[in-house]
């Protein structure tokens, strides 16, 4: 019995050691390949999932807004579903616009895949819309981008 309970601790601890190579499956996309995307029309659906007084700071034309971060759970991830829809519609790839790329974009990926999304048709902007050097390109309601 205490020969069990050492070998199930050391392989939950060998589980929570291998987790951060597991966000590595998520796919990113760089700014430059998502700009190339928008510059040359690729149909792509940008999920915005920033709270609202950041998207109206700034956001992409055409991007679904959500208001899901920080996605914790699925009550912030149900507008999310709109995502969903889109691609059952049009076959079209998902970029996640997050804050910065990180868990909460991590997080509606894995909704949306739990929903049937295919895991290879979405993509998490990396570094989110904080590092997005294009500034030019995003849309300000409130007057705050530049």
């Amino acid at each position: 019995m205490y020969k069990q309970k050492i070998i199930l601790a050391i392989l939950s601890m060998l589980l929570l050691m291998s987790m951060p190579g597991i966000a590595l499956a998520y796919n990113m996309l760089t700014a430059d390949e998502l700009k190339i995307r928008l510059d040359t029309k690729v149909p792509t659906i940008l999920l915005d999932i920033q709270k609202k007084t950041a998207y109206l700071e700034h956001h992409f034309y055409g991007s679904v807004r959500t208001f899901a971060y920080p996605a914790k759970n699925d009550k912030d991830l149900e507008s999310a579903i709109q995502g969903v829809r889109m691609h059952e519609q049009t076959g079209n790839e998902i970029v996640i616009i997050g804050p910065r790329g990180g868990r909460p974009s991590q997080r509606t990926v894995d909704y949306l895949v739990t929903r049937g999304v295919p895991e290879e048709k979405i993509f998490i902007l990396e570094g989110g819309i904080r590092d997005w050097p294009h500034r030019e390109m995003l849309l300000d309601i409130k007057g705050g981008c530049k």
